[in-house]
């Protein structure tokens, strides 16, 4: 059973790669570069916004390790800029890596699936600010549209045993999360349910039950975390 994982080198993507590994699963981490080995069985560097090297790459994952059944579209740019001081440049940015990019590798990936008559399984990484609005209003934007886009791949590929879902994370212990101050913290963590930031394990752990078996009649749906 081989996963594809984007985004695998960061720390949610690296908490992914090691739990779906722990599943029995042939992992394969994908990032526009590796700073630090990776947990993954292999890994391809590649910019997936550039559309002719995420085929390539897509071929070259297919005949080395065979078809894979799971994709996790975990790959994101998030840059905090306000509306009015945002340049086009950012949110072209935003909307190649967040948006096209993922599109592109699950249509790849779903054509390859059902060109084989094997059942799978996509799940999106999108985000609270998808669904509530943030003052990084490219990147609500964008994970908005991830949320929808999974709405409609589940309808589109359902007939085809292939089910969509999406995570919707709140702020994280990686990335963006790491570099917030201690009052950045506090308010942040005031403002959730459970007064604390997530852990990368946690978003793993629903990662693995969206692409196991255990949510064969889960297609569609968008959890927030």
């Amino acid at each position: 059973m081989v996963a594809i994982v984007t985004g695998a080198a960061g720390g949610i993507g690296r908490a992914i790669v090691r739990r779906l590994m722990a599943d029995g699963r042939v992992v394969i981490g994908l990032d526009i570069a590796f700073h630090e080995p990776s947990d993954a069985d292999a890994v391809y560097s590649c910019d997936l916004t550039d559309h002719g090297a995420a085929r390539a790459t897509m071929t070259r994952i297919t005949n080395e390790r065979g078809i894979p059944t799971v994709l996790v579209n975990n790959a994101g740019y998030h840059a905090v800029t306000p509306f009015l001081e945002l340049p086009m440049e950012q949110l072209e940015k935003t909307v190649a890596v967040n948006v096209l990019a993922p599109f592109h590798l699950a249509q790849l990936f779903a054509r390859t699936l059902i060109a084989a008559g094997k059942p799978g399984a996509i799940v999106n990484m999108a985000s609270i600010s998808g669904e509530i609005g943030s003052t990084a209003c490219d990147y609500a934007a964008s994970k908005a549209a991830v949320i929808n886009l999974t709405k409609s791949w589940s309808r589109d590929l359902a007939p085809h045993g292939v089910r969509v879902n999406a995570v919707s994370p709140g702020l994280i212990k990686a990335g963006m999360g790491l570099r917030l101050t201690e009052a950045h913290v506090e308010r942040f963590s005031s403002m959730t349910s459970l007064k604390r930031l997530g852990d990368p394990k946690e978003i793993a752990e629903v990662v693995a039950f969206l692409a196991s078996n255990r949510a064969s009649y889960m297609t569609g749906a968008n959890g927030g975390i």
